[in-house]
């Protein structure tokens, strides 16, 4: 056994109807000095826990026949295995059978796959924990099948709340219930350096406010649940103005268990305790609060990290906003019937290198779509007086920005040109006759095309509907066309539809002199391309 591998009475049980993953898991822990038995079900394993004392279970949850939370209440209902370690193994998306599973009485989870090392440290610490424990839970047995009784109550009770703060709060609230608790708090570790409650209950009072922790505090609490769970007393401390909700009662002691998601450290769950409380049972709380905590990481880590991707996502955008880190780039459209240069497409190029579609997506999907839009399109105007005063300026705007279109309005009266609004095929236009109407208030100056026509949204009703006065042809239409008689033949109807509405075709992406010969041929008159001039910036264009 590996110096890293803590002493154990017997072996590891692996429980997996999957071969392959039984083997994989076992193979694993062997490798890190673990003595390993397996079972290919639960009864197997069941039977073979009657007759070897093992130290720790790894069991699966997805097995078929008896389930993994039978096994597990069938194990906690055994004296010999009250206090046995079980860690589940459970798929993705199933995370209503991980709360039966914690509330039956297993003490922790891993999502499958698994990862071995992972699996490895959990295994270490849950042997750790019981050796250092083992005389304690002795002692306590009967207090401690209490505790696992309330807990697994408690758990079957409650029901996710609509949000991450109301199944905080709902679980705090249960959490009360543990002997000589006075007050629990969920605190989650923010961006900004501070933590702040999403949950916060104090026994026999209505739901105090929700409080933020000072940096220097929510730091110190941060590196400490690092280590994981512990408690504190605070008798002999000064009253902690962070804390004052906790401190300023009392009360003596404080528990705390850390919050994970996918392994990562999101928040701290706390109890304080009654004064009178009994320290060595407030102390066998800390194990029931543990429990707690991976129930809360189950319900609201994912809502909680995708929030605060999401608000990471918001602070990235916000600072390239703010920054500048972008700047235009303008390709020249070419009336094909004289070579002159009629207008200018104003492309986005951002400093980090992230594609336009990526980066406005992004921004959208945080609620700053259109601010970016803005930005971008003040720099793009602004940069556009290099240009010839006599073309027009053709630039990418969303269906949103249109239909808010005050901010859009002002950058238009100040382009000093003709703008051309390219409707990008990336968002649906939900109602057609209000987005009609917006246009119409931007002005005679704003002209309307339809982008990309070919793909995404721009489809035939988005151009029958609009009326643009311009259609671009895809680049995906314009690849090759040469030897293409069938989009040869679209591009035709596409001319004689534009002549009977009054619109006028721009092909796009054009590369080679056979793709312009033959749009020549089929009577587009207008084009840009690589062939006809890259994007560059405006003294350049």
């Amino acid at each position: 056994m590996t110096n890293d591998a803590p002493s154990n009475r017997g072996p590891i049980l692996v429980v997996d109807d999957d071969d392959g993953a039984r083997t994989l898991v076992a193979l694993a822990l062997k490798r890190a000095g673990f003595e390993v038995v397996d079972a290919s079900s639960g009864q197997a394993a069941l039977d073979l826990v009657a007759t070897t004392p093992v130290s720790l279970v790894v069991l699966d949850m997805g097995m078929p026949g008896l389930s993994g939370t039978e096994v597990v209440e069938q194990l906690r209902a055994r004296p010999e295995t009250l206090t046995l370690p079980v860690l589940l193994m459970t798929g993705s998306g199933d995370e209503y059978s991980v709360i039966n599973g914690l509330a039956a009485g297993a003490d922790d989870f891993l999502p499958k796959p698994v990862r071995l090392d992972e699996l490895v440290a959990r295994v270490t610490a849950h042997l750790r924990r019981q050796v250092a424990w083992t005389s304690v839970v002795e002692q306590r047995s009967a207090h401690l099948a209490r505790q696992r009784a309330l807990i697994a109550n408690t758990l079957r009770s409650l029901r996710p709340g609509d949000t991450p703060e109301a199944t905080a709060q709902a679980i705090c609230r249960q959490v009360l219930s543990l002997t000589g608790t006075a007050a629990a708090q969920l605190l989650l570790f923010e961006l900004d350096g501070r933590a702040g409650a999403i949950g916060f209950a104090v026994a026999g009072q209505p739901d105090p406010p929700l409080r933020r922790l000072q940096a220097n505090r929510t730091q110190m609490f941060r590196a400490r649940a690092e280590k994981g769970p512990w408690i504190e007393s605070w008798s002999a401390q000064p009253e902690d103005p962070n804390f004052d909700d906790l401190t300023g009662l009392g009360r003596h002691l404080v528990a705390c268990a850390p919050l994970r998601s996918d392994g990562e450290l999101i928040g701290l769950f706390v109890i304080d305790s009654l004064q009178s409380a009994d320290e060595s049972e407030f102390t066998e709380s800390l194990a029931a609060l543990v429990e707690f905590a991976d129930l809360t990481s189950v319900l609201i880590g994912r809502d909680v990290a995708d929030r605060t991707e999401a608000h990471r996502a918001r602070l990235q955008i916000r600072k390239i906003i703010e920054d500048g880190a972008f700047s235009p780039v303008f390709q020249q459209i070419v009336d094909l019937e004289t070579d002159a240069v009629v207008g200018y497409e104003a492309l986005t190029r951002f400093a980090d290198g992230v594609s336009p579609e990526v980066r406005f997506r992004e921004a959208a999907a945080v609620g700053l779509g259109s601010e970016l839009e803005t930005a971008t399109l003040l720099a793009a105007t602004s940069a556009a007086t290099d240009l010839p005063a006599s073309a027009w300026l053709s630039v990418n705007v969303s269906p949103a920005l249109i239909s808010e279109h005050d901010a859009l309005l002002k950058i238009l009266k100040d382009a000093g040109r003709p703008v051309v609004l390219e409707v990008t095929e990336h968002a649906e236009i939900p109602d057609y006759a209000a987005f009609r109407t917006a246009v119409a208030s931007l002005g005679s100056e704003a002209r309307l095309a339809v982008d990309d026509a070919g793909a995404g949204f721009a489809s035939l009703r988005h151009i029958l509907e609009l009326r643009p006065a311009y259609i671009k042809l895809d680049r995906s239409l314009v690849a090759d066309l040469d030897s293409d008689e069938a989009r040869q033949a679209m591009i035709v109807g596409l001319r004689h539809f534009a002549a009977s509405t009054e619109c006028r075709l721009i092909a796009e992406g054009i590369e080679t002199d056979p793709e312009l010969n033959v749009l020549r041929t089929l009577g587009v008159t207008l084009a840009q391309g690589y062939i006809l001039g890259r994007p560059a910036p405006a003294s350049e264009a």
